[in-house]
């Protein structure tokens, strides 16, 4: 992902955090997730003063299928226009899911962190299904209406654990839009029988073109 430049919004609005991820539910509900934010309190830093505003902030969370409490890694403070490469792997040895995320390029680059968590914390209920989510999560007051950029996840790879069903539940995924605004996937393929692939997966807006070329 390339770090956005900061939403504008009127000193006055509260509106915040916001949050941009891509990550797994696995069965027993919960969430794996390395995740971008804006507005988000930092006291943990790996870089707790950087020569740049501290806008956005990285990290990796884990949350239980009971959303009551989660875990988080320390943070990375990132500029405009970093790039960041994030992974989230099974580790079928030990029932852990591992989480990274380095900071490639801009003022922070070289910064990185991990997670390791075991299977049993998050499987907290009885939810067999598997997703992969890739989600903008805003909070604070009228956050549709200060979300005014789009924001892509490039170079996306989900490697299954078999090949079974991998390619046509990954060739089945389609552009979506509504009033609370849209994604858009481009260059999909598959890599081997279990590995999917897409150029870009684009999160946009209420509002905004359907293109994710409309920045």
């Amino acid at each position: 992902m390339t770090v956005p430049a900061a939403p504008v919004v009127p000193p006055n609005v509260t509106t915040g955090p916001w949050y941009f991820w891509c990550g797994i539910q696995p069965p027993g509900g919960g969430v794996v997730q390395p995740v971008l934010g804006w507005r988000e309190s930092e006291p943990n830093a790996l870089n707790p003063n950087p020569p740049f505003p501290k806008v956005w902030a990285m990290n990796l969370w884990v949350g239980p299928g009971v959303y009551d409490h989660y875990l988080a890694s320390s943070g990375i403070w990132v500029d405009e226009g970093a790039q960041i490469v994030s992974t989230v792997t099974w580790e079928n040895a030990s029932s852990e899911w591992v989480q990274t995320a380095s900071v490639l390029s801009g003022a922070a680059a070289g910064q990185q962190v991990s997670m390791t968590t075991l299977e049993s914390w998050l499987n907290t209920g009885d939810n067999s299904n598997v997703f992969a989510p890739c989600v903008a999560e805003l909070y604070g007051t009228n956050a549709d209406q200060y979300w005014h950029f789009n924001f892509a996840f490039t170079n996306v790879i989900f490697r299954a654990a078999t090949s079974v069903g991998v390619q046509s539940v990954c060739a089945s995924k389609a552009d979506y839009s509504n009033n609370q605004g849209g994604v858009a996937l481009a260059g999909f393929k598959m890599l081997d029988p279990q590995t999917c692939y897409w150029e870009s997966i684009t999160l946009m807006p209420p509002g905004v073109s359907d293109s994710p070329n409309n920045q």
